[in-house]
């Protein structure tokens, strides 16, 4: 299978929504493809999803356990952000709440990110906020918690601007929405969803790929913001 013709087929089965990576960027950064997804991490994944999918489905009393369990599944061992768990790049809760405040004073709120991953050598430098929510939380419709009404997409990029960082991620378990908020231009919102990643397995191979550690550590011309940036030229043929 050739280049272009992957990352049509992944490209088609994601939700998209404003202007997002264009296929001729996609084949210049990625001349071979996507990387191939290791066997174990792949059966891994899998495993935890049916788990937490069987969960829900027998209302068991630990899911909230469990939930967080599958968040953090993909996040530190599927992306490979946290595998030793020592939190050298994604950053926790308690952490966020010190040292990522966004204080939004014409909603009336002060956010922080549940997650972050930042680069310790730029003196913590967020790259990417993420913000979980419950299995049944709708990520496009609006919540109306802490006396802010918005939905939890539109909250994510308000907290991306505030932080002067241009990656969200945003998640319910089910649906993984990558968020790109350029501060003064359209902000996209692409959506994954776990429960076809073991059927159409080249979905989660591109999740990994675009999201994984090693995306963030590369020269910056490499990096997401700077391939979305290149992608609006090609807009149209996304």
């Amino acid at each position: 299978m050739s280049a272009p013709s992957v990352h049509d087929d992944w490209l088609s089965l994601i939700e998209i929504s404003g202007p997002f990576l264009a296929v001729p960027v996609l084949k210049e950064a990625f001349p071979q493809g996507l990387e191939e997804l290791d066997a174990t991490k792949r059966k891994r994944l899998r495993q935890a999803y049916e788990e937490w999918r069987e969960a829900l489905e027998l209302e068991d009393a630990q899911f909230a356990e469990l939930h967080t369990a599958w968040i953090d599944e993909v996040l530190s061992r599927g992306l490979e952000l946290d595998e030793d768990g020592k939190g050298d790049v994604l950053k926790r809760a308690d952490w966020c709440a010190t040292n990522l405040q966004a204080n939004l004073p014409e909603h009336g709120v002060t956010l922080s990110p549940d997650l972050a991953v930042i680069d310790e050598q730029r003196a913590n430098k967020p790259l990417l906020l993420v913000q979980t929510y419950a299995q049944e939380i709708d990520l496009n419709a609006t919540l109306k918690q802490d006396g802010w009404a918005a939905t939890p997409a539109d909250r994510m990029v308000q907290l991306c601007r505030s932080l002067g960082c241009r990656l969200g991620l945003v998640s319910n378990g089910e649906r993984w929405m990558l968020v790109d908020a350029p501060v003064g231009a359209v902000s996209t919102f692409a959506s994954w969803y776990a429960p076809i990643w073991s059927q159409e397995p080249i979905t989660l191979q591109a999740f990994v790929h675009l999201l994984g550690i090693r995306r963030f550590f590369v020269d910056e011309s490499e990096q997401l913001p700077a391939l979305f940036d290149r992608s609006l030229k090609f807009q149209d043929e996304v």
